[in-house]
């Protein structure tokens, strides 16, 4: 009897050294993106990447309740440190966790996948939002705590130079939402928050690591996800930046290429010429062309190749990923010019598919409404893009203009006025994203020489002409920098614990700050209240002797704009604009003084008048 107990006892000892044996042979992936998918997309396919040291080498299954759900034939990838699983997920099917399961030369992996149910919430911007563009980096720093990592490339912040990390974060973000919607905005901008796990320049965020991970010195996914719910519980509406056209050199996809196709490779390096026009140009050289789509943005933003359809499809699913798991409103799409234009056309036609009330709109940093014009398709009877709107840099070209060069038959205020003749191209000009400066771009305030009248007409042009408004943080409280992006990023004062100052206070901005602070108000609350500015049409008058009008009308709402943009007054005969503003009219302005118009106009020098025909 005792031998037959120690007997059984040996095998029980046998059985559990077994069992954890075989548990310390199970691994966890290295990543596996996306991490998690969901049911009801109109595409039945998905394709999971699992990278792992030699896990190509594995044979890979899975096993799933749902009896619809297959494993289809796998497209081998070059690497050895990648499977590429491809599974058909067909309508109806439920949503469930099945098991991921890996045996072969590099071990033993059991991973739990989880397919979720959509949200069937409605998105989108329309004429009547204002946007708040933001630095993250350099807005707010809410929690100290995230600013260093040692496993990080740049492991912490230093606020004394101007392309290193600050330490803004998402927390930065939460905690100022109620000066952002005090302000009048009612969407958020933030430039990218997604890993970058770079040596230099870190900070702006265009030069990802990981696509399925916020960046940790931010905060992290969790945390964007609660921002994202706080802007929504104030009806207020999320933007995320994303970017196709190159990723960062310290990205997994780059340092362990899964297929040397991903990417675009010179014999040396080779840089985009960044001439827009050789996509449209019918005398472009093929040279010229191929430099501008796949030459390298920068040294470290290593070149996709979209034309790929591996690589294709993995961007594509990123995307919905995030739209659908943080539940977002808008894309900007970062250098739109550069990626293959036939993947873009594929992406905004998926997005549409899945989302069609997402808002997508593109950066499209050009000079001209023509070579503008060609990226939103339709108008020009090239090509269906699917995007909402553009970034209108022609409009923010014109403004600066109008405030900074003479008046003459086609330049200062002309140009204003020929760029919004030139309207006919956009199906909806009304959509374009305006902007008189952004991240890119010397501070407005700067630009017009810290002229406090120069910038109240440059505001008040933003938010009365057609188009949806972005403000660039800061732009409320003058900041005027001029040299260089890390220095135009500034510091929002008072973001920081140990500032001496706080501008998200009136207490602790200037006089002439709480000014420029207060117009812009002023401006929001006078867009909302008038619809002839969110949804009217546009009728504007030639521009002569630096004098400039134009009215906004709707069913029952009229606003007149009346700008002049001499250093001199200027005397104005009222009768060419009897169509907008009859003799006698009176107009009532923002702060809600009124203003009788009788056949003649006295025009302060760089002054701006907006009224609502009373």
């Amino acid at each position: 009897m005792i031998k037959i107990l120690a007997k059984l006892a040996f095998a029980s000892l046998l059985f559990t050294f077994s069992t954890i044996d075989s548990l310390a042979q199970e691994k966890s992936f290295t990543h596996v993106d996306p991490p998690h998918w969901y049911v009801g997309f109109p595409s039945d396919t998905l394709e999971i990447l699992l990278h792992h040291p030699k896990i190509g080498l594995n044979e890979t299954t899975i096993s799933s309740a749902e009896t619809g759900v297959q494993l289809l034939p796998a497209k081998k990838l070059p690497s050895p440190n990648y499977t590429l699983l491809r599974l058909n997920i067909p309508q109806g099917t439920q949503p469930h966790t099945f098991i991921i399961e890996s045996k072969g030369k590099a071990g033993k992996f059991k991973h739990s996948y989880t397919l979720k149910k959509r949200s069937s919430r409605k998105r989108g911007l329309d004429t009547e939002d204002l946007i708040y563009l933001i630095t993250p980096d350099r807005f707010a720093n809410g929690n100290p705590k995230n600013d260093a990592f040692t496993d990080m490339h740049q492991p912490g912040a230093n606020r004394a130079e101007p392309y290193q990390r600050h330490g803004g974060d998402i927390q930065g973000m939460i905690d100022h939402l109620d000066f952002i919607q005090e302000l009048g905005m009612t969407a958020l901008w933030p430039n990218p928050l997604l890993e970058n796990n770079q040596d230099f320049e870190s900070y702006h965020g265009y030069a990802f690591t990981d696509y399925y991970k916020i960046d940790k010195r931010f905060g992290s996914n969790e945390l964007f996800k609660s921002l994202v719910d706080s802007l929504h519980q104030r009806g207020m509406k999320m933007i995320m930046d994303v970017v196709y056209n190159h990723i960062g050199n310290r990205h997994y996809l780059y340092t362990d290429i899964p297929d040397s196709n991903w990417f675009h490779f010179w014999p040396e390096y080779t840089q985009t010429n960044y001439r827009a026009t050789t996509l449209m140009d019918p005398y472009a050289s093929q040279y010229d062309l191929e430099k501008m789509q796949n030459g390298w943005f920068d040294k470290h933003m290593p070149d996709l190749n979209q034309r790929n359809p591996v690589l294709a499809k993995y961007l594509i699913q990123q995307t919905l990923w995030w739209i659908e798991a943080f539940d977002l409103d808008a894309l900007r799409i970062d250098t739109y010019a550069y990626p293959d234009q036939y993947f873009m056309q594929n992406w905004g036609k998926a997005l549409k598919m899945a989302y069609p009330d997402i808002f997508l709109f593109a950066e499209t940093w050009v000079h001209g409404p023509t070579v503008q014009g060609y990226f939103m398709g339709d108008a020009l009877g090239s090509k269906t893009n699917y995007l909402d709107a553009l970034t209108d840099f022609q409009v923010h070209y014109a403004i600066n203009d109008a405030l900074t060069r003479a008046q003459s038959w086609t330049d200062g205020v002309s140009r204003l006025y020929y760029t919004l003749a030139a309207d006919y191209i956009y199906e909806k000009p009304e959509h374009m994203v305006t902007f008189v400066d952004n991240h890119d771009l010397a501070r407005f305030h700067g630009v017009v020489g810290k002229d406090i009248r120069k910038f109240e007409i440059g505001m008040g042009l933003l938010y009365t002409l057609r188009g949806i408004p972005s403000v660039y943080y800061g732009t409320e409280i003058l900041m005027a920098e001029t040299d260089g992006h890390g220095k135009i990023r500034q510091d929002f004062p008072g973001g920081w614990p140990g500032d001496l100052t706080n501008k998200f206070l009136a207490q602790g901005r200037t006089d002439e700050e709480n000014r420029a602070f207060d117009y812009l108000k002023s401006l929001a609350e006078f867009r909302k209240a008038h619809p002839a500015l969110t949804k009217g049409g546009l009728k504007q008058f030639v521009p002569e002797k630096d004098v400039y009008v134009y009215e906004r009308t709707s069913a029952a709402d009229r606003v007149v704009v009346i700008v002049n943009v001499s250093n001199e007054e200027r005397i104005v005969n009222n009768a060419r604009f009897l169509e907008s503003v009859p003799t006698g009219a009176t107009l009532v302005g923002p702060s809600g003084e009124e203003r009788i118009f009788g056949e003649k106009w006295t025009l302060p020098p760089f002054s701006i008048y907006i009224g609502a025909l009373k």
